[in-house]
């Protein structure tokens, strides 16, 4: 073969995750007879994001190797197996390809196989430079006609020319890669500046290059480049700008939306290398609605300040047209409780409040029946003839809240895919809403209309969300929205000491003791997880909860090895993907940490592996929590793409856990970023039962004693709802 790489055409999408890409190809210049290619990867290796159909060309490296593989039907393929090789997407430059590539790639809307072989015959190579020109521009070859026409007579359709130049457009950008690359642009970034900056990708970033910045490149890399490609200097106005956004969104990943400049000059100063009048100078500035915003001397990363004007604006226009009870809510009310169902005054007060308020807010600690009021909330407004829209950030508190409303309920993330939902009469209701950010609610605001109610749901005292905003907690400090809160345990039992003792650590106080008759606090001296094993054998049903992903990780593997030693073992050898996240054994109990509608699973589903032979389509079986219409526990089988997302589950990190309960829980204590009295009491209240808390004193008190998000989260939510 005398050319310098191997052509491909990608067959398969296996897997497209950052660091892991898998695809399938055949050969398009090589003639390797029966065979199949497998190409590993990682998405900034590559320069467009791969489809089906789509010609690539892999330079030729020897890190690859070939191995034959029977088939079903006798005989054998080779599998060509590339490791990461120089990749690129180009544009097929030859007749087959070109007609192979227009005939199967859905970016070239109307043009089949052979409308494709009569464009090549009547233009061959021609047709990029006809396609690099405006399509209504004379045809350079006849001028009494354009290149629309031109290629129309072959075509036939105007949708078919349309598809071919739209089609082109969304390749074209790849001449610009060379240009890109001498600017020491990486791949992904290329791809995000092509779709936002479309053909004029050049001219945006010379324009700004620190755009870069806003595009996902690392605030560093940006500078460098900048300051290198660019001859910006140290002092420009652009790069301070860049420097006061890079440092609101270091503030902005704490979680908070709004800044002070005290809070964010340190960072500031960091990056100027502590020069005071170019500190002085990046303070003055007001910046722009694409940088970031000043508004009265307080900052903001514009995206964050958009969310929650957007939201402040829709939940006071909400507010304003909250109604008076009627007769008609009168009916609902009665008859949305069970018979016989004993009316509790909180519970009562919470569906009027619901049924009279187009936003409003139900809040209680764990265990005081959240879920139960927000079904008799349901029944009324269904009785009112409403839509009900359930959801909840992960699929597990979905699931959990579909069982105990009988609403089928969808994870947040699902919900924003629907495009169909511009009825009125309708309420969005959000459960576990403490870990709901600004950008996601903002979301949720401008898919429904104006007029949709809005519930919430939750406890602002548990983990507060990952992302910037504090939705719950700035709803009920504003003071202006309806809101109720329950505040009377049911869980545990009116006899259990956990209620007490988790709000003692929700207020900031340490509980009178650290062991009651339902918690054990065992104080550890040595290595915790020696201390996890012992104690997790202890009880019948327990689940381990560990503030990082280093210290779950080690628990899994100790725990297994304890456990489950003599489980058959998952033996990937030969298999499509030859290693898990860890060695699996039959009898593992395992989390799924994918939302899947294909699998019918949900982030945080949790299962046990009942078996351990693997064959090219699955990897095991799994038996889930989850039962089916019959009332038995669910079996799956679980194919290559869903095993790249199942992990061991000895061992959790809380933020899986939020949503659920276990008969009893059992915490590891360890001093770090995540220890705080939210953390606590969100990991203490996850108990049905008994709690057991391993680690040192001194830590537990450090704990309760450093605030949680809705005592040092600064947002700015609460003071607009004021102001609307």
């Amino acid at each position: 073969m005398k050319s310098r790489a191997y052509l491909v055409r990608i067959t398969r999408i296996y897997q497209y995750r950052p660091d892991n890409v898998r695809l399938g190809a055949i050969f398009v210049n090589h003639k390797a007879g029966a065979h199949r290619i497998e190409i590993l990867t990682t998405q900034e290796k590559l320069n467009i994001d791969p489809k089906v159909g789509q010609q690539w060309k892999i330079l030729k490296e020897q890190n690859f190797s070939i191995r034959q593989q029977q088939v079903s039907m006798g005989g054998y393929v080779d599998v060509w197996r590339f490791m990461e090789p120089t990749l690129k997407c180009v544009m097929p430059d030859n007749g087959v390809g070109f007609v192979t590539f227009l005939s199967t790639e859905k970016a070239f809307e109307g043009i089949g196989k052979v409308s494709a072989q009569f464009l090549w015959e009547k233009f061959r190579s021609e047709i990029f430079n006809v396609l690099e020109r405006d399509k209504y521009a004379p045809y350079e070859k006849d001028q009494s006609k354009t290149n629309f026409q031109a290629v129309r007579e072959v075509l036939l359709k105007d949708k078919a020319v349309h598809g071919l130049w739209n089609g082109y457009k969304e390749y074209s950008n790849l001449k610009h890669s060379a240009q890109l690359v001498e600017w020491e642009i990486e791949a992904p970034i290329q791809r995000q500046l092509f779709r936002f900056a479309d053909q004029d990708a050049i001219n945006f970033l010379t324009q700004n290059p620190y755009r870069l910045f806003s595009l996902g490149m690392r605030f560093h890399k940006v500078d460098d480049i900048a300051q290198k490609h660019f001859g910006i200097k140290q002092d420009d106005e652009t790069r301070l700008v860049a420097i006061v956004e890079q440092a609101l969104r270091l503030w902005s990943d704490q979680g908070n939306t709004v800044a002070d400049w005290q809070d964010i000059e340190p960072s500031v100063s960091k990056l100027l290398n502590k020069d005071l009048r170019l500190v002085a100078r990046a303070s003055e500035l007001d910046g722009d609605i694409v940088g970031f915003v000043k508004q009265n001397n307080q900052y903001f990363v514009s995206g964050n300040y958009i969310f929650e004007k957007t939201i402040a604006k829709r939940f006071g226009s909400l507010r304003k047209l909250n109604a008076l009870w009627s007769s008609e809510l009168e009916e609902a009310f009665i008859t949305s409780f069970p018979a016989d169902w004993p009316i509790e005054k909180a519970q009562e007060r919470a569906v009027r409040t619901a049924l009279v308020s187009h936003v409003f807010a139900l809040t209680g600690g764990a265990g005081t029946g959240k879920t139960t009021t927000t079904k008799l909330i349901v029944n009324a407004y269904q009785k009112l003839g409403y839509t009900i829209y359930p959801v909840a950030l992960s699929g597990k508190a979905a699931r959990r809240l579909q069982q105990s409303i009988g609403n089928e309920t969808k994870t947040i993330a699902k919900l924003l895919r629907e495009t169909n939902l511009d009825e009125d009469k309708a309420v969005l209701l959000v459960d576990e809403a403490s870990m709901l950010d600004a950008y996601t609610m903002w979301r949720l605001v401008t898919l429904f209309s104006e007029k949709v109610r809005i519930l919430l749901i939750g406890d602002p005292y548990q983990l507060p969300p990952i992302n910037a905003g504090f939705i719950l907690n700035d709803v009920i400090k504003s003071g202006v929205i309806n809101h109720v809160e329950l505040d009377v345990v049911k869980r545990q039992g009116v006899d259990s000491s956990v209620p007490a003792y988790s709000n003692a650590i929700r207020y900031g106080i340490m509980p009178e003791s650290l062991t009651t008759a339902d918690i054990t606090f065992q104080e550890s001296t040595g290595d915790i997880l020696q201390y996890a094993v012992t104690a997790y054998s202890e009880y019948d049903n327990a689940m381990i909860v560990a503030p990082t992903n280093d210290t779950v990780r080690k628990a899994n593997i100790m725990l297994q090895g304890v456990v489950n030693p003599n489980g058959k073992i998952l033996d990937l050898t030969d298999m499509p993907i030859t290693k898990g996240s860890y060695d699996f054994k039959e009898g593992d109990p395992i989390v799924i940490t994918l939302t899947s509608y294909k699998h019918d699973v949900q982030n945080g589903t949790l299962g046990v592996i009942k078996c351990a032979e693997p064959s090219d389509e699955y990897a095991c079986v799994i038996e889930l929590e989850d039962l089916d219409e019959k009332g038995n526990k669910r079996l799956l089988e679980v194919d290559w793409q869903l095993f790249e997302y199942i992990d061991l589950a000895y061992c959790l990190t809380l933020h899986k856990l939020q949503g659920s309960q276990a008969p009893n829980v059992i915490v590891l204590l360890e001093r770090g970023r995540l220890l705080d009295r939210s953390w606590l009491y969100t990991a203490v209240t996850r108990a049905e039962d008994k709690v057991h808390i391993i680690g040192k004193e001194t830590d537990f008190r450090y704990g309760v004693n450093k605030k949680g998000a809705v005592d040092s989260r600064k947002t700015a939510l609460a003071e607009m709802l004021k102001n609307v």
